[in-house]
C-alpha cells in the first residue's frame, strides 16, 4: 500500500465533483493494479483527487536488439533518442494495432511500446 501512496502522489488529479459523487480510478503498477475511490461530501461542490495514469511514456527504458542495431545503422545516439522523446511527446501517435507510441523529432523517428521500451527509431 505504501507504494500506492508515493504513486498517488506523484500522479494525482484535481477536479471538481457535486457532493456525494464518488470517482474511481484503477493505477497498474508494475503488473499489480490498485483501485482508488475517493468522494468528499460538501455543500455544493467538492474538490476530489483521483490518480491518473500518464498514457504516453516520456522516457526511454530500454532498447530491443532490433532498435539497438537501428540506431547504429543510422547514427543515432541514446541521448538524441531520450531528447526526441523527451520533446515530442506531447505530439506523440498511439498505433492501436502495434500498440506503440511514435515520436517523430526534426531528423530522428522513435517507437516506444506502452512501457516506454525503444521498439525500432530510424532517421528522416
Amino acid at each position: 500500500m505504501a507504494e500506492f501512496n508515493n504513486l498517488l502522489r506523484s500522479r494525482v488529479l484535481k477536479v471538481g465533483a457535486s457532493a456525494g459523487l464518488a470517482l474511481a480510478a484503477t493505477l497498474t503498477v508494475g503488473g499489480s493494479s490498485y483501485a482508488a475511490v475517493d468522494a468528499q461530501k460538501g455543500a455544493s461542490q467538492a474538490s476530489v483527487e483521483i490518480a491518473v495514469q500518464a498514457s504516453v511514456p516520456r522516457f526511454i527504458t530500454g532498447y530491443s536488439l532490433h532498435c539497438s542495431e537501428e540506431m547504429a545503422k543510422d547514427s543515432i545516439t541514446g541521448p538524441e533518442a531520450d531528447n526526441v522523446v523527451a520533446t515530442k511527446y506531447s505530439s506523440a501517435r498511439y498505433d492501436r494495432n502495434k500498440k506503440t507510441w511514435k515520436y517523430t523529432g526534426s531528423r530522428v523517428v522513435v517507437v516506444l511500446n506502452n512501457n516506454g521500451y525503444c521498439v525500432t527509431a530510424w532517421r528522416r
